[in-house]
């Protein structure tokens, strides 16, 4: 038990390190999200609290790279809970409702990556609106598209990883 903890606990790292690199960027708008591909996969695989809590710690990994703003009187903001929240919302929604009508297949997991990174993508941008200021530069239709291109591919690989096959549940 503990070492399958250790072992998703790696590969939220590893997703992170992947969203940090350069390595899978088109330009600077361009780039997937790997940490959401992979609440995804445990949402689908696991149930809504995998999904849940693998969102919320990615999502506080995703908010801890982001980093800090220093505002005009010099103080600096972190944001730390945005992606957490939508991470975490995405991963329990899809897990509870999606695991019913998925199929383990392409075009499945193309769509569901799709709708998935889109809506979390709005949402964490209403979020940052919200709470802080608009980013001109978020991506929303790039980031889903190429989210879904390179889902079914890292489901696979995720699959063999994790020995989980489509029909294990909660």
């Amino acid at each position: 038990m503990i070492l399958e903890y250790l072992a998703i606990a790696a590969g939220i790292l590893f997703a992170h390190i992947l969203n940090g690199s350069t390595l899978f960027d088109f330009g600077t708008d361009i780039k997937p999200d790997f940490m959401l591909i992979i609440v995804l996969f445990f949402a689908l695989r696991r149930g809504d609290l995998t999904g849940l809590w693998i969102g919320f710690l990615g999502g506080l990994l995703t908010d801890a790279a982001i980093g800090g703003e220093q505002i005009a009187s010099g103080k600096v903001i972190y944001r730390i809970g945005i992606h957490s929240l939508s991470y975490s919302l995405i991963g329990y929604i899809i897990g509870k409702f999606g695991k019913t009508v998925y199929n383990e297949n392409y075009i499945s997991i193309m769509v569901y990556s799709l709708i998935s990174t889109f809506f979390a993508r709005v949402f964490t941008y209403y979020l940052f609106s919200w709470f802080f200021h608009t980013n001109q530069s978020y991506s929303f239709i790039y980031c889903s598209v190429y989210n879904a291109a390179i889902a079914p591919v890292t489901f696979f690989l995720l699959s063999w990883i994790y020995k989980l096959e489509p029909a294990q549940g909660t």
